[in-house]
């Protein structure tokens, strides 16, 4: 039996850790989850634990925090350290940082799998497939494995790596998964990069059956209190087959309120009905830009105000209220362009108009677009500010105007008769005013368009809003 400790200091329920400790532990092996900065305290709840192996999960920006901890982790507790997630998918050089030991590539149960029995087994595990490994005579770089072509066959993800030690954490919504892989390749998202590394290794798009995951809600309502279920797929359904075979499943055996995440393009009136049929109150979906010359050439987003104003007037037509995506800060953007996003968000009536500042990751299309005209600027970019939603990275004439507008989107897009006030506003230095306008905003719409109840948001906020939006490294 192997011991893994999973180490964040985010106060929330990854869903890619708990997949990871659904299958440790269906085959014998322990997982406990450990969360907040690394201290004495910490650090001595990990060292009374014994790990044979210490996991974090790491997205490009948090990384820094990632590599501090395990430095103090490292002087203390002999197990090996694994970096998995994003940032190491992408830009697995971190690898060559000190306290990493081993990095894994892409998806992980079947890689945290072969170490456990391996640790386990006393074996050695340095060809384990995704994974490359620090030794001292080099590194040892593992191909990635094929994608898992049957995620029924997973175990359903362990809510009590979470609940059982950090009951705060407690919702009555419920993050759920029913596929992998997206088919769209957008230029500033990683589904694109992962496209490449798994370009041989099977079928990249795959969706789990209605009855697995009606299976997996069962289990979840028998145990705890569920009100609205969070569909949390990069696209909620591509194939409208599925969408019916759903629709019918779902409203018979549960029928709660869901959110969504959607494509504009598979947004027609039959599709929005069967939404409505299935208790679908909420969707989320990308504009991103307002410019559709952006949207088309440097996004690769092929979709037209049109369609937009289209997709929107049918969801609320059927009272489905949505949440829209929006980028400011993109490379070549004037005040004016963003200005258009706020207009189109306003036409539409966006009911939670949502917006972040463009950050360009390793391995995405637009940062190398970015990087080779020189208009990434290397000073935010080192301080890898944890945070899309407090500064740019992007070179431009009007930066500070492009920052500012983003933490006012919100205001300028539900009260347009504020614009002109704005525009005199955003000409000012970046500031905590605004920076605390974005924040009401920002809980405002995450609170109303998730379904949350006060409690949790408050909860949640106050442990995750300084490390996530304030504090940088």
């Amino acid at each position: 039996m192997a011991k893994i400790a999973f180490v964040q200091n985010m106060a929330l329920e990854y869903i890619g850790t708990m997949y990871l400790s659904s299958i440790l532990k269906q085959h014998s092996h322990q997982a406990e989850a450990f969360i907040g900065d690394i201290g004495p305290k910490m650090i001595c709840q990990i060292r009374n634990y014994n790990p044979d192996l210490i996991g974090f999960s790491c997205v490009t920006g948090l990384h820094e925090w990632c590599l501090k901890a395990a430095r103090e982790i490292k002087k203390n507790i002999s197990a090996k350290i694994i970096f998995g997630g994003p940032h190491p998918t992408f830009f697995p050089d971190v690898i060559n940082e000190g306290p990493v030991d081993i990095i894994c590539r892409g998806e992980g149960e079947g890689a945290i799998l072969d170490i456990a029995d391996n640790i386990d087994k006393d074996l050695n595990y340095t060809k384990t497939p995704n994974c490359w490994f620090s030794t001292k005579t080099g590194i040892i770089k593992n191909d990635v494995r094929p994608l898992l072509e049957d995620l029924d066959g997973l175990p359903f993800p362990d809510r009590q790596l979470y609940l059982k030690k950090y009951p705060y954490l407690k919702s009555v919504q419920k993050v759920i998964f029913t596929g992998r892989g997206c088919p769209y390749n957008c230029t500033y998202c990683f589904n694109d990069s992962l496209k490449k590394i798994y370009w041989d290794k099977g079928k990249y798009v795959r969706k789990r059956s209605v009855d697995n995951i009606l299976e997996e809600i069962g289990s979840l309502r028998a145990k705890e209190r569920v009100d609205t279920i969070y569909f949390q797929d990069d696209v909620f359904f591509i194939d409208k087959n599925w969408l019916e075979d759903f629709t019918l499943k779902y409203s018979k055996k549960v029928n709660l309120p869901y959110i969504c995440l959607l494509r504009v393009e598979n947004i027609d009136e039959e599709n929005v009905k069967l939404l409505k049929e299935s208790n679908c109150k909420n969707v989320f979906f990308g504009i991103e830009s307002g410019c559709e010359e952006f949207r088309y050439k440097l996004l690769k987003r092929h979709i037209t105000d049109g369609q937009i104003v289209k997709a929107a007037a049918l969801l609320k037509k059927y009272g489905i209220r949505f949440r829209t995506y929006n980028m400011l800060g993109l490379p070549g953007e004037t005040r004016e362009d963003a200005f258009k996003t706020v207009h189109l968000n306003t036409a539409i009536k966006a009911d939670y108009p949502w917006c972040s500042l463009l950050y360009p990751y390793p391995g995405t299309e637009i940062n190398s677009y970015a990087a080779s005209r020189g208009l990434i600027l290397d000073e935010p970019r080192q301080k890898s500010h944890p945070s899309f939603f407090k500064t740019s990275v992007i070179s431009s004439s009007c930066r500070n105007e492009l920052i500012n507008l983003q933490k006012l989107f919100f205001y300028a897009v539900k009260f347009p008769r504020l614009e002109g006030l704005i525009k005199r506003l955003i000409k000012l230095r970046p500031n905590i005013i605004f920076d605390i306008m974005f924040l009401i905003s920002y809980g405002w719409c995450y609170l109303k368009s998730e379904n949350y109840r006060i409690r949790e948001v408050i909860s949640r906020g106050i442990r995750n809003v300084s490390g996530f939006y304030f504090k940088s490294g």
